[in-house]
């Protein structure tokens, strides 16, 4: 270890640097990570090049920027972010010493609680094809009752859904009445404007604007949409995506979609995982779609609405992945819903993926809250699986969860607990 210690500048321990006190909200200043190509046939997202340079340290306390800058001499490095509510920073890997030399020089510092390096994250979508727009294209509102829910509940405009994801259209007919303001995570200062279709896509799912005459409906008719883009065409990793999911945690976000996901198990988007979930947030990831039982985070940690995807007859989607740590299922193949209007010939078409199903969940999260706002998210997910139409096995099955969701029900349950 004495060896390792030699190649960095001798400085005062970090133990002696950090304390209490309150941080800039400004993150303009740091420079993000470096990007990768977007894989398209698979739109699953490759930023392991730039993850490998990156390792994310939690602190026992706070920092100032003078902690920062001291912190930076002494292990050579760069602070590339800071997540101030989990005490989390990005560090850039030195060029003189590997990615598990320089973890293990930071872990003996006593002032540090946890270095983990940073993670690519993947969106969990299939395909994308383009067809014509209009109402009857949405089998999936039919299969969960949401014609007969809306005459109980299409949502309030006080609550709001977040969808950490690739960012939105901001301009879409479909989607900006009802947008609030958004972050960008990957370009901090700039607008979460959606460069990959995922986000405008799960977005309309969960929420785009019904009955004015255009386009498609999304589950929750009325509720508000916070667009995040943690993820987007050049990549995201497991950095931005903790940041985007704290930043919606502490700007007034009632549900949270993340339609993403790494099989790798990591603390730092746990810590955010918790953070949100103190903030009485309702969490919603999806499951995954490589066809197997392995978990996949953020949906296997504790407290997060985990869903799975069927199909048009009910069935287990093909790609689905399973477990028992699922919570529920909802239809995912070939899912009609908004695009960008500047990436598709007429702003709507159809995907397919755990990515798609997740968003009903999560809409249908959104009329729970609009009818019992004071709902606990561990609330939510009960009447989730208490009103969700039983699928497979009778009883809860690691293959569709507690089920398929059914809004209708789901409604009336809240109405009639009242």
């Amino acid at each position: 270890m004495m060896k390792r210690k030699n190649k960095y500048k001798k400085t005062i321990s970090l133990s002696l640097l950090l304390f209490t006190a309150a941080c800039s909200n400004d993150l303009n200043n740091f420079k993000l990570l470096p990007k990768n190509e977007i894989n398209s046939n698979s739109v699953s997202f490759d930023a392991s090049a730039s993850a490998k340079k990156t390792v994310l340290v939690k602190t026992k306390t706070n920092f100032s920027r003078s902690a920062m800058e001291s912190l930076e001499k002494k292990y050579q490095t760069r602070v590339k972010r800071e997540i101030e509510s989990i005490n989390v920073l990005a560090l850039e890997v030195p060029k003189n010493i590997s990615i598990s030399d320089f973890l293990a020089d930071l872990r003996t510092d006593k002032a540090i609680v946890y270095a983990e390096p940073d993670l690519k994250i993947e969106l969990d979508d299939n395909n994308v094809r383009f067809n014509d727009p209009f109402l009857g294209e949405q089998y999936a509102l039919e299969k969960v009752e949401a014609v007969k829910a809306w005459d109980t509940n299409q949502g309030k405009q006080t609550v709001k859904i977040a969808i950490v994801d690739t960012g939105v259209d901001l301009e879409h007919p479909d989607l900006k009445a009802k947008l609030l303001n958004g972050y960008n995570a990957l370009e901090q200062g700039k607008p979460p404007k959606d460069d990959s279709r995922h986000g405008t896509h799960v977005a309309g799912i969960a929420a785009a604007i019904g009955n004015n005459g255009v386009g498609v409906s999304g589950l929750a008719v009325n509720c508000s949409i916070i667009p995040v883009r943690a993820l987007g065409s050049n990549g995201g990793t497991l950095e931005t995506v903790s940041d985007g999911l704290v930043w919606a945690a502490n700007n007034g976000a009632d549900v949270v979609n993340m339609s993403l996901g790494s099989y790798t198990e990591n603390k730092t988007l746990e810590e955010a995982v918790k953070y949100a979930l103190s903030k009485n947030v309702v969490l919603v990831a999806t499951m995954g779609n490589n066809s197997m039982e392995k978990k996949r985070y953020p949906a296997a940690y504790p407290g997060m609405i985990a869903v799975g995807a069927t199909d048009k007859n009910d069935k287990i989607a093909s790609y689905s992945n399973f477990g028992p740590w699922m919570t529920v299922s909802a239809p995912g193949t070939d899912i009609f819903s908004t695009l960008p209007t500047y990436m598709s010939p007429n702003g709507y078409g159809k995907m397919s993926g755990t990515s798609m199903a997740a968003p009903l969940v999560t809409g249908l999260a959104g009329l729970i809250r609009s009818q019992q706002n004071g709902l606990n998210p561990a609330g939510v997910a009960k009447v989730l699986q208490d009103t969700a139409d039983d699928l497979g096995d009778q009883g809860y099955d690691k293959y569709y969860g507690a089920g398929r969701i059914n809004a209708f029900k789901a409604v009336s349950r809240i109405k009639n607990l009242k």
